[in-house]
């Protein structure tokens, strides 16, 4: 069998689950489209009003605010003084857009690495990349995660060519629109990129005291007082997490395992994924293990933090790159294993439902299901084998393999 034949197929399914889901929120929540643009818009014309930036909503989702630092509004406002119908096609051509950058990039990576990638292979790139299950819930609400994963790969690939201002400068960027990616920051130390960590930290300051030159100090304020409370969603996980909601993180089976505070789930992630990252950590002198390390640090990323499954886009490179370049053969296969389970972000709840339909056998599937799917999105199991994969090639290179 051509050894492009498999990820051919995890690509396909992709895409195949991306079209189901939009489809399926056009047909079932018509009236959300753009939803996450209508948040920024209404922060930037509140802002071009002179009124408050935090705590301000758009009329069809009451319950949505804007959660980035005060100088990131500025990049909304040209969607704000245009109709809103004019934004969303404008700002879904740029996600598409960068959609196809993104597939460009592993294209290129994959092509300098001496991976054949035929015209097939471009083609489900790009299509996984803009319209995937990875993507297709973050397109349909006009988010931004596709630009972020975006400035990971650019940041990944420029300390790979030793531009490690470039690295630093791209890698911050994520950081400082989401802050748990600042997580990355981790792969810049490891890499003992002191020029990338340098320029990381002077573009993530500078960024923030630009906002407090051109909005006020007291925005910035009440920017970090918001984001701490809302980004580590603490009291959603109070009692442990329902298979219904679309969370990806580890702390979902966190908030059921141990039980107790944030600072309990939080050090039942970091059991779960430190010890891989180690692993993964303790030699990256070849591609190969820089690659896999550099997935390993974006899993730790998502998991270790109380990440929703929209998220799971920010992996898209090195995932497709991995599916193409891993090396081996049965840690090959668990990592392709893991790469399909990973493109069915649904929430665990609506596998639960869809099982209790069946025929004859539904209440037991349906029961046999529920447990597994509380304790983690398939996504997050997903994500789980494929770092499995990477930890086993990397203890397989050390105890001799050719860890290329």
């Amino acid at each position: 069998m051509d050894r492009r034949t498999a990820p051919r197929l995890v690509l396909l399914s992709a895409v195949v689950v991306g079209c189901v889901m939009l489809g399926s929120l056009w047909l079932k929540r018509p009236g959300d489209i753009g939803l996450d643009l209508a948040v920024y818009r209404t922060a930037a014309d509140a802002w071009l009003s002179g009124g408050a930036l935090y705590g301000v909503s758009p009329a069809r989702a009451p319950e949505f605010t804007f959660l980035y630092p005060p100088v990131a509004v500025l990049l909304f406002v040209p969607f704000a003084v245009v109709p809103e119908s004019v934004a969303l096609v404008a700002f879904t051509g740029l996600n598409v857009a960068a959609g196809l950058a993104l597939a460009g990039v592993i294209v290129r990576y994959l092509r300098e690495r001496g991976v054949a990638v035929s015209r097939v292979d471009v083609g489900l790139l790009a299509a996984a990349c803009t319209v995937s299950g990875y993507r297709g819930a973050s397109l349909f609400f006009s988010q931004v995660n596709v630009f972020l994963a975006l400035a990971l790969a650019v940041g990944f690939l420029a300390l790979e060519h030793e531009r490690e201002t470039l690295a630093g400068a791209a890698l911050a960027l994520p950081a400082f629109m989401k802050l748990f990616p600042v997580v990355v920051g981790a792969w810049l130390l490891r890499r003992r990129a002191w020029r990338g960590v340098a320029a990381a930290v002077g573009v993530g300051v500078g960024l923030h005291l630009l906002g407090a030159v051109l909005l006020g100090p007291d925005l910035v304020a009440t920017y970090v007082e918001v984001a701490l409370s809302e980004r580590t969603g603490v009291g959603v996980f109070a009692g442990g997490l329902p298979a219904t909601e679309t969370y990806l993180t580890l702390h979902r089976a966190g908030s059921h395992l141990v039980g107790g505070g944030s600072l309990a789930r939080y050090g039942f992630a970091a059991a779960v994924l430190l010890p891989a990252l180690a692993v993964c950590y303790r030699d990256v002198s070849t591609p190969d293990r820089r690659l896999t390390a550099w997935f390993a640090t974006l899993v730790a990323m998502l998991l270790g933090f109380p990440s929703y499954q929209v998220y799971v886009g920010l992996v898209l490179f090195p995932l497709f790159a991995l599916v193409y370049a891993f090396p081996g053969g049965r840690v090959r296969q668990l990592f392709l294993v893991g790469a399909a389970l990973s493109t069915t972000v649904y929430a665990g709840g609506e596998f639960v439902a869809a099982a209790g339909a069946v025929p004859a056998v539904g209440g037991l599937l349906a029961a046999a299901l529920r447990p597994v799917l509380t304790l983690a999105a398939p996504a997050t199991y997903g994500l789980l084998c494929c770092l499995a994969a990477c930890v086993a090639f990397h203890l397989t290179a050390a105890a001799g393999g050719t860890g290329r």
